[in-house]
């Protein structure tokens, strides 16, 4: 009998779920504005409401767990968050114990930096040995890593936030908490600034009509530098790039790369890095949510 996922994304602008079945197929999705969620005093009632017709109409006895992908810190046992910076009241809850007590599935969480990593990695059919890192440039400056098939989460939970290493000289105040962190410079936050205050156009046009402007070449080399400085201590495999930045009108992919690759030691990793750019894909995130799951599951049967 076939068995399903129960595969839910909350991200900072939408919430997407559905079902996934064994095979990673997704055979139901929706999405919604996550500022319901937010909105919603009660989030575990929330989800529960969403995801309650599929339990029903499929049979509870035929779900596997239910698993999560969010914009979120967390713990290194992924059972609390600790701060999901765009929906009120996530942060310091355990909502895998609140989704498991609610429908009586096993349930599991993930940050969607990771889930967007494994996502790409599967449909690719990649061969997963050594390392193989992903940048995801949107509101922030998201990164994944994985090592031999398996997302590296550290030894606290907390691998991987290349947004946050400092720049010398710079003090700029984060929301980390920190000052001088690169993704002020090197994100779509920056440039949102220098749409707003120095072209006065919608930020998704900036890259056609003010390509050339160094201001906004600067946050490209930020982008770059920061990549070029996980590519110099890693020497991955390869580089999976995404998020919405990469993906808005006349971004500068060549140039990226070019400039990545300048500031790489020669002759590798420069000469053996390779890009890939990642899918956008609406369902993504569930989909790497149920790879996530299928992961956690098998090493807890080991």
């Amino acid at each position: 009998m076939a068995e399903y996922y129960l595969a839910i994304e909350i991200g900072g602008t939408n919430l997407r779920y559905g079902v996934v079945d064994e095979n990673f197929q997704v055979l139901e999705f929706q999405k919604e504005p996550s500022r319901f969620l937010s909105d919603a005093k009660d989030k575990g009632a929330y989800i529960e409401q969403l995801t309650a017709p599929y339990l029903e109409r499929y049979g509870w006895e035929r779900f596997k767990c239910i698993t999560l992908s969010l914009a979120s810190l967390m713990n290194r046992e992924r059972t609390i968050n600790y701060n999901s910076p765009h929906i009120r009241g996530l942060d310091h809850i355990s909502l895998t114990e609140i989704l498991s007590g609610q429908t009586g599935l096993p349930a599991f969480m993930e940050r969607d930096v990771n889930t967007a990593l494994l996502y790409e990695i599967w449909r690719r059919n990649m061969d997963s040995r050594g390392i193989i890192i992903g940048i995801f440039i949107g509101t922030g400056l998201g990164n994944a890593m994985c090592i031999d098939g398996k997302i590296y989460i550290g030894h606290s939970g907390s691998a991987c936030e290349l947004g946050h290493i400092p720049v010398m000289g710079f003090h700029q105040s984060c929301g980390c908490g920190k000052e001088g962190c690169i993704e002020l410079k090197a994100s779509g936050k920056a440039l949102h600034r220098l749409a707003e205050h120095l072209f006065h156009c919608p930020v998704s046009d900036i890259f056609e009509q003010y390509g050339d402007r160094e201001e906004v070449l600067d946050v490209v080399r930020a982008c770059a530098a920061a990549a070029a400085t996980e590519i110099t201590i890693l020497d991955p495999r390869c580089v999976i790039l995404g998020g919405g930045v990469v993906e808005m009108k006349g971004f500068p992919m060549e140039y990226f790369e070019q400039t990545v690759r300048k500031n790489l030691r020669i002759p590798n990793p420069r000469e053996s890095v390779v890009f890939y750019r990642a899918e956008n894909a609406p369902e993504a995130g569930i989909v790497g949510a149920a790879i996530n799951a299928s992961a956690r599951m098998a090493d807890t049967a080991r």
